[in-house]
């Protein structure tokens, strides 16, 4: 929640200062409002850019898998039993076998150290992965 606050108020100040900067370019060069819009869109997505690369990582699914130990394939699994999907239909939207998906699901449950597929939708939503 800080970073959020922190981040949108660096924004809106970065915005003011290019407002600003705008009215000062235009008493000496009335044709650079252009240039200013310009400017402050390549910065804006520049920033964004930045903001984004340092402040969530490159890709932050691996971690997620990392902190439940679960297999991208298990995940795929974990996150249709969360639609309350049976063994059929998840197999049916993952092309793979009825079988494949009860070892799946075994393994979920094995891994999340859950007695039920209910019990380990819960426990994947508290772990932030589903």
């Amino acid at each position: 929640m800080k970073q959020t606050i922190l981040i949108f108020g660096s924004l809106a100040a970065a915005i003011f200062i290019l407002f600003e900067l705008n009215k000062v370019s235009l008493w000496g060069f009335p044709d650079a409002a252009e240039f200013f819009i310009v400017l402050s869109g390549v910065l804006f997505i520049l920033v964004g850019f930045l903001l984004n690369r340092f402040l969530f990582g490159k890709n932050p699914k691996p971690r997620i898998l990392k902190k439940s130990k679960l297999s991208k394939q298990e995940h795929k699994v974990l996150l249709l039993m969360t639609d309350g999907l049976s063994n059929n239909e998840i197999a049916e939207r993952l092309f793979i076998s009825e079988s494949t998906v009860k070892t799946h699901v075994s393994h979920i449950l094995t891994k999340l150290k859950a007695k039920r597929r209910t019990e380990a939708v819960k426990i994947g939503r508290d772990l932030d992965i589903v």
